[in-house]
């Protein structure tokens, strides 16, 4: 693979990254592989930030959206219980919208993780890497806040 192709590849994923929601620019640099200036550049060229901002606005208007929709496909379902078709709808509406949604499960699971983690690296003496680990899960917390919005 020539370093070209290598380092569209990287700019591509930190991209995505970056607009998943990723915006440090420093670890954005590490997992990439390349220096924070060039990170900096890239944002700056493609113009990422305003993308971010757009990303998050349509986000927000696609829950309202959806939001809208299924409260007037409800009230017409109410008018009309019978009608198979708005049945439909607001099944299709409803599953959309769970489908958004982080399972139950997967949350109960990473606290589950999280906490034998915690309890594994206190038995073991690993202050230090606790407290790191503890700031590395509440910007996560922060970071997953803003994402899911």
């Amino acid at each position: 693979m020539s370093n070209d192709k290598e380092f569209r590849i990287k700019k591509d994923n930190c991209k995505e990254t970056y607009l998943n929601g990723k915006t440090n620019t420093s670890e954005l640099a590490v997992i990439y592989g390349v220096s924070e200036i060039t990170v900096r550049k890239w944002i700056k060229s493609g113009n990422w930030d305003s993308l971010f901002k757009e990303e998050r606005k349509l986000d927000a208007e696609i829950r309202t959206a959806r939001k809208r929709a299924l409260i007037q496909a409800l009230r017409e379902y109410a008018k009309n219980p019978a009608d198979t078709a708005l049945q439909s709808l607001v099944s299709l509406i409803k599953q959309n919208q769970k489908d958004d949604e982080p399972a139950k499960e997967l949350n109960d699971y990473i606290v589950k993780f999280l906490d034998q983690t915690t309890d594994f690296m206190v038995e073991k003496g690993y202050e230090t890497l606790l407290k790191q680990f503890q700031a590395i899960v509440l910007d996560l917390a922060d970071y997953l806040r803003i994402r899911n919005g």
